[in-house]
């Protein structure tokens, strides 16, 4: 994954020393050059030409010891060889990486350089085990989160900061209800805090699911499928939990929004043909009254005035349904085709009432449409037992808006045995 190219000055140590610090074989993915000098002023240290900086007392001459790590760098990391480690300043030691002994011979120096290039080594897979580790939470979308046994907040990523509205720095340390915003009260109360889930998962000493509802005081209310697991010490001890939920809330208002897509008609926003039969399936042993609705000359209006006006006089249609009927179940069966579904204790008469308001109002909005006048044939089918089959009860009071619109049209029909009749006489 990384390439590490270690440009190395070795600067005052003995041929033997320096011959032994080359020949170690440099750790998987580092390769390792060199440049040798006795004395600094042979090879002047310029910031950010070297990566380490391997010197002796000898080396410096006159130079200061902080004078050498500030020419050397912020970066490079500074070893200074020396048989007299006491007389360094506490202030000096703490520019040093390392103090080597002196004299350095070729096992003592073979020795340190090999410990010291597998530090390096450890120390850039801790960054890259880091880099994965903080890539992974801070690009996922769900809520991750590690605590210790008392609850304190060590670490968390991007998504959860974003659900509650702080920075890492003001959550790490930090309990449920300061970082969640909830009041003291609120959080001895026990409700919306996730304590007993994590008490759980410690106790059971194994990763667990749960649906949990959180309250924040940005968010409000939210729902959440939590994972849990606890976190083991070297010694098999538990030092805490991890956790990672997924703020199903979100999920639970996409569902619906789907659902409601599938159950909708676009342009009207009026339940569709689907919604339709899943409403009669919860009422079908209900009594019913079926009204079927159709717009008058219809195609007419889309081929004079375009689609365009075609579409406001079925949105003001629906919008005259829905103000007539605001007890029935009202719904847009396809086309210029509508139907009003009443179930329960409905009289004829109450529909009959609901047919004439309607007319009336339709009559009214007519008057701010383009195309003048809409009108309507409307048919009326009956089931006072609620158990004729519902596409039985629609086929009826299709019928009877057939018999509507063949009696010439904007008026209003009833199905009963006898219209059979009229309409074999009228279909020789």
């Amino acid at each position: 994954m990384y390439e590490v190219n270690l440009r190395i000055m070795l600067a005052g140590l003995s041929p033997e020393a320096a011959e032994a610090i080359q020949q170690i074989p440099a750790r998987e993915r580092f390769s390792h050059g060199f440049a040798l000098a006795s004395r600094f002023s042979e090879c002047p240290l310029q910031s950010g030409a070297f990566d380490v900086v391997i010197f002796t007392e000898e080396a410096m001459e006159r130079l200061s010891l902080p004078l050498v790590c500030q020419s050397a760098g912020e970066k490079a990391r500074c070893i200074l060889v020396t048989s007299h480690p006491q007389n360094i300043a506490k202030e000096e030691l703490e520019l040093l990486d390392e103090i080597w002994p002196a004299p350095l011979t070729e096992t003592i120096a073979a020795h340190y350089f090999d410990r010291f290039a597998q530090k390096l080594k450890d120390i850039k897979e801790a960054w890259l085990c880091r880099t994965y580790w903080q890539t992974t939470i801070n690009t996922s979308p769900d809520l991750i989160w590690y605590k210790d046994k008392v609850g304190a907040h060590l670490e968390v990523n991007d998504a959860f900061c974003e659900a509650v509205g702080r920075e890492k720095n003001d959550i790490r340390g930090r309990g449920h209800y300061y970082i969640w915003g909830l009041t003291k009260d609120q959080y001895e109360k026990g409700e919306f805090v996730c304590n007993e889930t994590e008490e759980a998962v410690m106790k059971a000493g194994r990763a667990m699911c749960f649906n949990e509802h959180v309250l924040s005081k940005r968010n409000g209310m939210r729902r959440l499928r939590t994972f849990k697991c606890p976190l083991f010490d070297e010694d098999g001890t538990i030092m805490g939990t991890v956790g990672v939920a997924m703020d199903v809330t979100r999920e639970r208002e996409y569902q619906k929004k789907i659902i409601a897509l599938t159950r909708h008609d676009p342009l009207t926003d009026l339940p569709n043909r689907r919604y339709f039969y899943d409403y009669v399936e919860d009422h079908f042993d209900e009594p019913k009254h079926l009204v079927e609705f159709d717009i008058d000359n219809f195609k007419l209006f889309n081929d004079r005035f375009g689609h365009q006006v075609g579409d406001e006089v079925l949105l003001a249609f629906s919008r005259t349904l829905e103000q007539a009927f605001k007890q029935g179940f009202v719904a847009r069966f396809g086309g210029d085709e509508f139907l009003a579904l009443f179930c329960g204790d409905y009289t004829r008469e109450q529909v009959r009432q609901g047919i004439s308001r309607f007319q009336h109002l339709l009559k009214e909005k007519s008057l701010s449409l383009q195309t003048g006048r809409v009108n309507s044939s409307i048919g009326i089918a009956y089931d006072a037992t609620g158990v004729v089959p519902i596409d039985d009860l629609y086929q009826r009071a299709d019928q009877a808006l057939y018999a509507a619109k063949s009696r010439g049209k904007n008026c209003v029909v009833e199905w009963s045995p006898e219209l059979k009749k009229e309409l074999a006489e009228l279909k020789k």
